[in-house]
């Protein structure tokens, strides 16, 4: 059982880094699609970006 839980414990904190690593968003990072746009927009800051996949960086310097 103690194996079990460490082995756990191991895959999640690699998945942890591995989403810390792929993305640049915060907490306040809130993507909304406007599909009549056809672009998404951020309930925080209100930087927008084309696509139709959520976007993976934060925009708000730009």
């Amino acid at each position: 059982m103690p194996i079990l839980l460490l082995i756990l414990l191991v895959g999640v904190l690699a998945c942890l880094w591995w989403r810390r690593r792929t993305t640049t968003l915060t907490r306040n990072c809130r993507w909304r699609q406007d599909r009549v746009r056809g672009l998404w927009r951020c309930a925080f800051c209100g930087a927008e970006r084309a696509g139709d996949e959520a976007p993976r960086d934060c925009l708000r310097q730009q």
